[in-house]
C-alpha cells in the first residue's frame, strides 16, 4: 500500500475521517422520505457557509460543472459579458463565454495582481450593453484574493448580474452573499468543505432567477429549473454518499463555531505561513494574498520540482506548483481542509529542511520561530 500523503494543496483537500466514514454508511433510495429529509438538512446548514437566504443548486459535478451551468443557464445569446481574467480560473470564464458563443470582453491582469473595483466600472461604462460580470472570490492559481464586497458596489450601481466563483474559498475568505448583494456564488466539495471530489453547489439570488427564466442558450441535465422544481430531490441520480459526506462536514464546522471561526483558523494558518516564507529569505507572489493557499516565488537555481518532490517522499508532504507560465516559478501550499496548526508548523520545518538540503540560503530554524511567534501573536484555534 503506497504511503498517505498529506495534501496541502488548494484542493482536494484532506477530509476528516468522520467524514469518510458517513459515505460508507448503507445505502438510500435517492427519492426516499429519509433522502428528502437529509437533503433539507443540508440546506439549512449550508446557507449558513453561503450565508445566504437563497436557493442553492446541487449538482453532482466538480466546480467546472458548477460554472458551465451557471453560463448556460443565466445568459441569452444576445448577451455581453465582463470576465476578470487574473489567472487560470479567470481563463476558464473567458473559455466558457467562447463555448457558448457569449459576446465577452475580458479584464486581463498579470497573474498575482487582484482587479479593482474601478476596473470593473471603467469596464461596465466602456460596455453599456454587457450585463453580467464574472469574476473569483480568490483565484486559486496566482493564490490571489479579490475585493468582492466593493465589486458588489459597482455591480449595483449598473444593474449588472455579479457571479462569483467561489470554488476554493467560500469558508475560508469572507464572503457575504446576501449582505453584499451577490447574485449567483459558486463553490464545490473537495476544498474548503472538506469532502472528496464530486458536488458542486450554485446560489442564486431572486434577480439572478429572473434572468434564469429569460435564458435560451441549451442545457438539459444542467437546468436549474428543474432543480428548484424537484428540491428537496435533484432531478436526476444524486450523488447519496457524498451528500451524507456533506452533512457531516457541516456538522464537524458547525461544531467548530461555524463558519467565522473557520475564516478565523484559515487566515491564521495563512499568516503563520507567510511569516515563514518571508523569514525563510523567500519571497511571496501575490499581492493580495488570501487563506486558501500561499503562493511563493520559487528561489533562483533551485527546481520547484526538486522541492515537491523532497517534501513528499521524504515527509509525505503534497504541495503545488504553478499552472502554465507559472509552472516552475511558484509554489502553492495550501491551508484548507483537515488542517490543524501542528500540520502548518510540521510543514515549514519540512520546508526549511528540504531548502536548507538543495542549497538555499537562509537562517535554518527561522521560518518555523517566525510561524511559531505568528500562532503565539494570534487568536487563531490552534487544536
Amino acid at each position: 500500500m503506497p504511503k498517505r500523503e498529506f495534501l496541502l494543496s488548494p484542493g482536494p483537500v484532506n477530509v476528516p475521517r468522520r467524514v469518510s466514514l458517513a459515505g460508507a454508511a448503507e445505502m438510500v433510495h435517492h427519492r426516499s422520505e429519509e433522502f428528502g429529509e437529509l437533503m433539507q438538512a443540508i440546506d439549512v446548514k449550508l446557507k449558513k457557509i453561503f450565508k445566504t437566504k437563497n436557493f442553492i443548486v446541487y449538482l453532482a459535478s466538480t466546480g467546472t460543472g458548477g460554472m458551465e451551468a451557471t453560463v448556460a443557464n443565466l445568459l441569452n445569446r444576445s448577451n455581453e459579458a465582463i470576465v476578470v481574467e487574473g489567472g487560470k480560473f479567470g481563463q476558464r470564464w473567458r473559455e466558457l463565454c467562447q463555448a457558448f458563443q457569449i459576446k465577452h470582453h475580458v479584464i486581463p491582469l498579470d497573474w498575482g495582481r487582484a482587479v479593482k473595483p474601478e476596473q470593473i466600472e471603467q469596464a461596465l461604462k466602456a460596455h453599456p450593453r454587457a450585463k453580467f460580470v464574472f469574476t473569483q472570490l480568490f483565484e486559486t492559481s496566482t493564490g490571489t484574493a479579490y475585493d468582492i464586497e466593493n465589486i458588489a458596489k459597482v455591480t449595483k450601481r449598473h444593474e449588472a448580474i455579479l457571479v462569483v466563483d467561489a470554488i476554493s474559498s467560500l469558508g475560508a475568505v469572507p464572503l457575504e452573499t446576501d449582505a453584499w448583494g451577490i447574485d449567483v456564488v459558486i463553490t464545490c466539495s473537495q476544498k474548503s468543505l472538506m469532502l472528496p471530489p464530486g458536488l458542486a453547489f450554485v446560489s442564486l439570488s431572486e434577480r439572478a432567477w429572473k434572468v434564469v427564466e429569460q435564458s435560451d442558450l441549451p442545457k438539459y441535465y444542467w437546468d436549474f429549473k428543474a432543480y428548484k422544481k424537484n428540491f428537496p430531490y435533484t432531478p436526476y441520480t444524486s450523488a447519496v454518499s457524498l451528500l451524507r459526506e456533506l452533512n457531516e462536514s457541516l456538522d464537524i464546522i458547525d461544531e467548530e463555531g461555524g463558519v467565522g471561526a473557520r475564516l478565523c483558523k484559515f487566515e491564521g494558518y495563512a499568516q503563520a505561513t507567510r511569516a515563514a516564507i518571508e523569514a525563510m529569505n523567500l519571497k511571496l507572489f501575490s499581492e493580495r494574498p488570501g487563506a486558501v493557499c500561499t503562493t511563493v516565488q520559487v528561489p533562483t537555481g533551485i527546481s520547484d520540482k526538486a522541492i515537491m518532490e523532497n517534501l513528499r517522499q521524504e515527509f509525505q508532504i503534497k504541495i503545488e506548483g504553478g499552472q502554465d507560465h507559472l509552472k516552475g516559478k511558484i509554489l502553492r501550499i495550501g491551508h484548507i481542509g483537515d488542517v490543524m496548526a501542528k500540520d502548518v508548523l510540521g510543514t515549514v520545518a519540512a520546508l526549511e529542511i528540504t531548502l536548507h538540503k538543495l542549497g538555499h540560503k537562509f537562517e535554518l530554524g527561522a521560518g518555523s520561530r517566525a510561524a511559531i511567534e505568528s500562532f503565539v501573536g494570534a487568536t487563531v484555534m490552534t487544536k
